[in-house]
């Protein structure tokens, strides 16, 4: 008895597949993509990619606070010079939010950062020239805060971004 085997059409999808996917996620990822160290205006499309359910801006002296919140009340605050960039962003809530969102151009500097890290799992600090960042993850809760040192405006220190 002769057996013909057919051909493994699955073996020849999953290329396929992962390529559809990679050009996916570059043509989607590149929209999301704002955040810490964009224009102010990049708040909107954050408030977009995060889903927001409110966005209130508040004046508070030489910058303006964009806070957006989640559909789990997790709350997103971005700071930003007014009709500058946004020099920091904080969060607050039971859930991380969407860092690459929220970090930008840094998120990647975040990853490495992360990847090294070989203290406790739910707390992450980084201290860079570039980017200071702290992360802090428990069971029902999470929090943090990031900002680019050299963009804080003049008279304004980390201790004033909560």
């Amino acid at each position: 008895m002769t057996m013909i085997a057919k051909p493994d059409h699955s073996t020849r999808a999953r290329p396929l597949a992962a390529a559809a996917l990679t050009a996916a996620g570059v043509l989607l990822g590149g929209t999301a993509q704002a955040g810490l160290g964009e224009p102010v205006a990049s708040v909107a499309r954050d408030h977009a990619a995060l889903r927001g359910t409110a966005l209130t801006v508040s004046p508070a002296g030489s910058f303006d606070v964009h806070e957006t919140t989640l559909e789990d009340g997790t709350r997103v605050r971005q700071y930003a010079a007014p009709g500058g960039t946004v020099f920091a962003v904080a969060w607050t809530g039971t859930s991380l939010p969407n860092l690459q969102v929220l970090l930008g151009q840094h998120y990647e500097e975040y990853l490495a950062a992360a990847a090294a890290h070989r203290g406790s799992h739910h707390l992450l600090s980084v201290a860079t020239p570039g980017l200071v960042l702290t992360v802090t993850k428990l069971a029902r809760a999470s929090s943090g805060s990031a900002h680019v040192p050299a963009l804080l405006p003049a008279n304004t220190s980390a201790q004033d971004l909560r």
